[in-house]
C-alpha cells in the first residue's frame, strides 16, 4: 500500500486561508501530515539512561520544555509553550528525571494533576498527538485516567535481550526492506535491550491497536508499541527501553539504537488530525480480535438493504487463530437485536485465515447500527472488538454529494467549497455531523469515508 498524503495536502491547499485562520484560533484544526510543535514532558533525558534526540533528521521539529505542573489547555494552546500556534504533539516521557513539578519519577498517574489529565485528553480529542514513553519504569504505569485506559507490566533494568515481532506495515513500522517505514526487529531485539527490558501494555479495550509485540526478560509477550484514534487525535504508546539512544542518534535501521531512534522519528511524522487507515490501518486489535468495515453506509433507496461485517482473530504475534467461535451483535440502532448469517462457516467459527463474516438484512429504517463482535479467548475471558457502524439513508449517502455511490474527492472538493456556509438544501449530504453548518469536521469525517484510497474516484 503507498503511504503517502498527497491528497491531504491537495485538500488544504484547496481550503487556503480560511482553514489557517481556524487554526489560529484553536489549533490543531486541520489535517496535519506530521508534527510541527512539540510539547516534551518533563526531560529529553530518561533517568535510567537514553536520550530522545532533538538534532539532525529531528531538526524539523520545534521542541518546548513543558513540566508536570506546568500541563494545561492554556500552556498546550496558542500563546503558551509552544508560542503563537500552539502545541499539536505531546511527548508524555515518564521515566524522565525526578525535576521541578514532579513529585518523583515513574509515577504518571500521580504527576499528573486531574485537571492536567483532562487538559491532555481533551488536547488529543480536539486534534493533537500524545506520545507516551514509560522506559524501565517500576512498578507498572497506571493510564486508567486515558480514555482507553491500560496498565503495564515492567521487568526494570536488567540490559537483557528480547524477542520483537512486528505484526502491521503501517507508517510507524513495516517488515519490508524496501519501505522507508522499515524496522529490523531482530536488530531492535539483539542489537539492544530495547525489547529485553520492554514493558508490556495490558488492556481489554480494543480501540489499542498493536504495531509491535515481544517477549521481555521475564517472559511476558505483549503489545509494546500501540495507537489508537481518540476523536480527531491519535495516542501512541512506546514501552521499549531507550537507553541504548543518546542526543545525537539519527534514524538507521541498520544498528540496534538506530532502529529506536528511527520509530521515535516515525511516531513525529505520523500524520494525524485525522490519520489515515492508509497510514494506521488498525489491522489488529490488542486484545485480538478486530471488525471491518469501521464504517460503512447504504443507500435504502438504491436496494442496498444488507451488510457485511468481517472479524479477523490474530494472536499477538500475528499469527490467524482457525475454527474460534465468534458472536455478531448488532448493539444499537434501527436493527438493534438483529439476527443474520456467517459464511464462510455457518457456525461462525474461523477459517484458516483467523476470519468469520456476518451479513445482516436491514427492516428498511434509516439510522446508524453500532455492531460488535466477540469471542473467549484461552484463559477463558471474553474478548470483544471495537465498535463499528453502518449507516442507512435513503435517498443518497451523507459526503456523496453526486450520487454516485462512492466517495471521491469529487464530492470532497464540493463540500470545501461550502465551508463556513449554512447547509444549502441543495447539499444537505454536505453535513455530516447534521449541526447545520458546513465546517471542518465535515471535511475531515468524509476524508475518511472515502471509498478509495486517497479518495481516488
Amino acid at each position: 500500500m503507498k503511504r503517502t498524503n498527497t491528497f491531504y495536502k491537495k485538500v488544504l491547499k484547496v481550503l487556503g486561508a480560511g482553514i489557517l485562520a481556524i487554526a489560529c484560533i484553536s489549533p490543531p484544526a486541520q489535517a496535519a501530515t506530521q508534527s510541527t510543535n512539540v510539547a516534551y514532558i518533563q526531560t529529553q533525558h530518561v533517568a535510567n539512561g537514553g536520550y530522545f534526540p532533538f538534532v539532525g533528521a529531528f531538526s524539523a521539529f520545534n521542541f518546548f520544555q513543558l513540566y508536570y505542573n506546568q500541563v494545561s489547555a492554556a500552556n498546550l494552546g496558542p500563546g503558551g509553550v509552544c508560542g503563537g500556534s500552539g502545541c499539536d504533539t505531546v511527548l508524555l516521557n515518564g521515566a524522565s528525571d525526578n525535576l521541578t513539578g514532579s513529585p518523583g519519577r515513574c509515577n504518571v498517574a500521580a504527576n499528573l494533576s486531574a485537571q492536567a489529565k483532562t487538559d491532555l485528553v481533551n488536547f488529543v480529542n480536539n486534534g493533537g498527538k500524545l506520545i507516551i514513553y514509560d522506559s524501565e519504569c517500576t512498578p507498572g504505569q497506571d493510564y486508567s485516567w486515558l480514555p482507553y485506559p491500560f496498565t503495564t507490566a515492567n521487568p526494570g533494568a536488567y540490559g537483557a535481550r528480547g524477542t520483537a515481532y512486528i505484526v502491521e506495515d503501517n507508517d510507524l513500522s513495516s517488515t519490508i526492506p524496501a519501505d522507508s517505514h522499515y524496522i529490523d526487529a531482530n536488530l531492535l531485539a539483539n542489537g539492544t535491550d530495547a525489547v529485553g527490558d520492554m514493558n508490556v501494555m495490558t488492556t481489554r479495550d480494543p480501540a489499542w491497536c498493536l504495531d509491535i509485540t515481544g517477549t521481555n526478560v521475564i517472559g511476558v509477550t505483549g503489545p509494546t508499541h500501540t495507537y489508537a484514534r481518540y476523536g480527531n487525535g491519535l495516542i501512541i504508546y512506546n514501552g521499549l527501553d531507550v537507553d541504548a539512544m543518546g542526543t545525537t542518534t539519527q534514524p538507521d535501521a541498520t544498528i540496534g539504537r538506530g532502529n529506536i531512534a528511527k520509530l521515535w522519528l516515525q511516531e513525529l511524522q505520523v500524520p494525524f488530525n485525522p490519520t489515515p487507515l492508509s497510514s494506521l490501518p488498525c489491522g489488529i486489535s490488542v486484545v485480538g480480535i478486530t471488525l471491518t468495515p469501521p464504517v460503512a453506509t447504504n443507500d435504502l433507496s438504491a436496494g442496498e438493504t444488507s451488510h457485511t461485517v468481517t472479524a479477523s482473530l490474530k494472536d499477538l504475534t500475528g499469527v490467524p487463530e482457525p475454527n474460534v467461535l465468534v458472536s455478531f451483535s448488532v448493539l444499537s440502532g434501527p436493527n438493534a437485536g438483529a439476527s443474520g448469517t456467517c459464511s464462510v462457516d455457518t457456525t461462525c467459527h474461523t477459517d484458516a485465515n483467523g476470519e468469520v463474516s456476518f451479513t445482516y438484512s436491514s427492516n428498511g429504517s434509516t439510522g446508524v447500527d453500532t455492531i460488535q463482535a466477540c469471542y473467549t479467548d484461552n484463559t477463558g475471558q471474553q474478548q470483544c472488538s471495537q465498535n463499528v457502524t453502518k449507516e442507512w439513508v435513503s435517498g443518497g449517502a451523507k459526503c456523496d454529494l453526486n450520487s454516485d455511490g462512492q466517495i471521491d474527492r469529487t464530492d470532497i472538493r464540493a463540500i470545501t467549497r461550502l465551508l463556513h456556509t449554512t447547509v444549502p438544501p441543495s447539499d444537505p449530504l454536505a453535513d455530516l455531523d447534521d449541526n447545520g453548518i458546513i465546517n471542518i469536521n465535515d471535511v475531515r469525517g468524509c476524508v475518511l469515508k472515502c471509498t478509495n484510497a486517497r479518495c481516488a474516484p
